[in-house]
């Protein structure tokens, strides 16, 4: 009798434990284990960008004139961007529609088309606590269709000011907009949001949103006017119907809560099963008058609305998580059919995705990865799943109604977290973008506006992902492949910030120098936005110590920020910073000694100083016309270089503690990456110097001796060594040196100054230094911050690397597009 029990209860046990592995998706998904790339490969729509999960148009195809893919976003400094890819060219653009805003995921914007292919964005403006104005929503609309280039000017929507004096307000508010434009009602343009007291409001316009009718509550939590805000997802096919889903668990607090279901339908509410709640004239909806889709128990608790969607029967398909006692959030899949909801757990995401403000203590409890419908094909699910500590994106495809899935995994082996994945509206079956998410370089998302004075470090980074891989270079010496390896690894190097609290200083100043000649090639206007984006959050200052050469590269930033926009406060400190220098640190004065000079630091001492120092005031002349800044450049130039310049080598000590000094091998120290700065602050100066300038032969002999002498050091993998006469040191290319070689010297034959013999030797050198940029965009193969030799590794990358490389390309292309 004992073993009968035994087996009896082994018997139950097993069968529970199969009912607990059905109710977490395990034995009811077929994993494809030979899909997904990790996501550094896959291209970026935005390398500074997030989105919420709540609004529910985020991406859209639309083919006109065009076929162009269109998104929208916030960055970290408040900023609407919206951004368009064109398939056929493959270019992206974007476009700033509103400026410094919170940057708070609820003021996303969203997005409508018109029939004229005109782009309509909504977004909420919630000014800083600080501002009197109150929230409201606004509109803005390209002029011209399927452009985003060119806008109209800000439409402020004011809809809560209609109502709010008749009620009793709590909070007013504007959470999450969603417009959509109804086909059947003569192209009738709804727009819903979270409005006075956290309610969920519409209002309507017949006239493509020129004029708004009077806002009206569809449904209210509680009757008594508390601020009483509700998670929603709407959305509509642009046919006749409106499905909403509600839930009445609020953000942040957890307890027993459902979802319920309603759609709108010619001037009515109704429920899934056709049956009719109200009127338009009755409304508002309330609780117990709606169906309901899951209602929540002990042991599931707060459920959390992903997307809603509609197959081709007009029925609704939901995309829910909730999260249970046992902290495990779970992906739920439920769908109206056979008039009855059926409903699916699908799979255990893990862990909660931590958004984690920085400076509190306050998490939110219910943030996760996040789901998407395809809403072209709704047997189609992207799920963000924890997978070995990572968030990754999966593909989930259903034939029954969510009895088994098949699983394709679009990111594996990702170093990342990849959250909020949202499947492009209108895009079909063979479109090949048909998935956009957020790759996070933290686990940061802002929860509340940030002061003007918050460090980027304590900012959410995150890029937007595209559902298409970077293109694979196979001709480095194609121009458009040389933009391609120049794009990727821009957008790896802000993907993987180094040290954000030195964004002023030479490792981010060289990197801007490279980001300039790559806006300069393409004009993608992201580029140069981020750089006004870090002027802005620094007004546009130079470290304090600004006597110290390396913190003036930054002003060269500034410089050519002025150049394009003209606007005064770009420069006006950084013209302070360099008057100063000529009113105290004048040329008879100068003292160039590195070795027991306590001063050392206030002089330029040492060979990077002349990548650093001198092209700024050259800059610095250009756009201000005062000789006086060029002037100062010249002289001070060439005191540095008499003293630290070896006529006999043709090369540049780093400073005069190396003068006598000897390797370990019994050779001359000449540190490779010193003769890079040096040989490439030439050909910055050169750029700058006007053709009659006095001393303009004397930079051009220096230049024509090193690049000789550096052609000759060339190694047999077409790279440069750390100790350029000592490569037993490391026998192996280096590349933030290699590259600012491959610079000059590209630089030489673009402008005349090297023979076209060497060509091809600078030509293998570009090529050898894309062999270091891995399938991700990271250069690696980068010697560390240092004055001297040291030894690195292939995964060694440093932010100046990218910086060279990117001035590399640029002088490649130039060189390339000739042929």
């Amino acid at each position: 009798m004992l073993k009968i029990n035994i087996i009896i209860l082994t018997i139950t046990f097993l069968c529970l434990n199969i009912t607990l592995m059905a109710q977490n998706g395990i034995g009811q998904m077929r994993v494809n284990k030979t899909t997904g790339q990790n996501s550094e490969s896959f291209k970026s729509f935005a390398f500074n960008g997030m989105w919420t999960s709540n609004v529910n148009s985020k991406a859209v195809y639309f083919e006109g004139k065009f076929k162009r893919t269109y998104s929208c976003w916030v960055d970290n400094y408040g900023n609407i961007t919206v951004g368009s890819f064109d398939h056929e060219t493959k270019k992206i653009d974007t476009h700033i529609l509103d400026k410094n805003l919170e940057d708070k995921n609820l003021i996303n914007p969203s997005i409508l088309i018109d029939n004229d292919g005109r782009l309509l964005f909504f977004y909420n403006k919630r000014e800083p606590k600080t501002s009197s104005v109150n929230p409201t929503t606004c509109l803005i609309r390209s002029i011209n269709p399927e452009n985003i280039s060119q806008w109209g000017k800000v439409q402020y929507l004011n809809l809560n000011d209609k109502t709010k004096n008749d009620l009793k307000v709590t909070k007013s508010s504007f959470n999450y907009v969603y417009p959509i434009k109804l086909k059947a009602e003569n192209d009738k343009l709804y727009l819903f949001w979270n409005g006075l007291n956290g309610k969920l409001n519409f209002s309507t316009s017949v006239d493509n949103g020129l004029t708004w009718s009077e806002e009206v509550f569809v449904y209210e939590l509680n009757a008594n006017n508390k601020f009483s805000q509700t998670q929603i997802q709407i959305y509509s096919n642009g046919g006749s119907k409106i499905h909403f889903v509600i839930s009445d668990a609020s953000s942040t607090k957890i307890g027993n809560k459902s979802i319920y279901y309603t759609y709108y339908e010619n001037g009515a509410f109704f429920k899934a099963n056709d049956i009719k709640i109200k009127d338009i004239a009755d409304l508002p909806i309330k609780t117990n008058e709606l169906g309901i889709i899951y209602q929540s128990t002990l042991s599931d608790l707060k459920p959390t609305i992903w997307d809603v969607a509609e197959d081709n029967n007009g029925n609704p398909v939901i995309a829910y998580s909730k999260h249970a006692k046992d902290d495990k959030f779970y992906y739920n899949y439920a769908k109206w059919s056979n008039n009855n909801w059926i409903n699916k757990v699908l799979v255990s995401t893990g862990n909660r995705f931590s958004l984690q403000q920085v400076d509190t203590k306050v998490g939110v409890p219910n943030y996760y990865g996040g789901m998407s419908i395809d809403h072209e094909n709704t047997n189609e699910l992207y799920l963000s799943v924890n997978r070995d500590s990572v968030f990754e994106i999966e593909k989930w495809t259903t034939k029954n109604n969510g009895k088994s899935w098949k699983v394709n995994l679009i990111t594996k082996g990702s170093e990342k977290d990849n959250i909020r994945p949202f499947a492009v509206r209108k895009a079909e079956k063979d479109n090949p973008l048909q998935l956009l998410w957020m790759q996070s370089s933290n686990k940061i998302v802002s929860t509340r506006s940030f002061s003007s004075n918050t460090s980027w470090a304590e900012r959410f980074h995150s890029s937007i992902k595209m559902g298409v891989q970077s293109p694979k270079i196979t001709n480095p010496l194609a121009p458009k492949q040389i933009l391609d390896i120049m794009r990727q690894t821009t957008d790896w190097q802000f993907a993987n910030p180094y040290d954000l609290n030195r964004l002023i200083d030479w490792h981010w100043g060289t990197f801007y120098v490279g980001l300039e000649d790559f806006y300069e090639l393409t004009k993608e206007d992201r580029y140069k936005q981020e750089m006004i984006n870090i002027g802005e959050h620094v007004n546009y200052k130079v470290d304090d110590k600004f006597f110290y050469a390396d913190m003036l590269t930054v002003i060269s930033n500034w410089v050519w920020l002025y150049e394009l926009d003209r606007k005064p406060e770009m420069i006006d400190h950084s013209k302070w910073v360099l008057d100063a220098h000529l009113a105290t640190r004048r040329p008879y004065k100068a003292d160039v000694r590195f070795a027991n000079n306590p001063y050392f630091d206030e002089w330029w001492t040492w060979c990077d100083a002349l990548f650093v120092a001198p092209p700024v005031f050259g800059k610095m002349w250009q756009v201000t016309g005062e000789k006086k800044y060029l002037d100062y450049m010249d002289k001070m130039f060439w005191i540095t270089t008499d003293y630290l310049y070896s006529i006999e080598d043709s090369l540049m000590y780093r400073d005069d503690r190396y003068f006598d000094k000897r390797s370990e091998n019994g050779k001359k120290i000449f540190w490779g990456r010193g003769n890079g700065w040096v040989i490439a602050g030439l050909a910055r100066i050169l750029d700058i110097l006007p053709q009659d300038y006095p001393s303009r032969p004397k930079y051009e002999q220096m230049y024509k001796e090193m690049a000789a002498k550096l052609l000759g050091l060339q190694g047999k993998d077409h790279m440069w060594r750390i100790s350029l006469l000592d490569p037993e040191y490391q026998d192996k290319g280096e590349t933030s040196g290699s590259a600012f070689y491959v610079y000059a010297l590209a630089w030489g034959l673009n402008n005349g100054l090297l023979d076209v013999k060497h060509r091809v030797a600078v030509e293998n050198g570009w090529k050898a230094l894309t062999t270091k940029v891995n399938k991700n965009g990271k250069l690696g193969s980068v010697q560390a911050e240092g004055i001297d030799p040291r030894k690195f590794t292939e995964d060694d990358w440093q932010v100046y690397g990218t910086g060279a490389f990117l001035m590399a390309g640029k002088e490649m292309y130039m060189l390339e597009v000739k042929k």
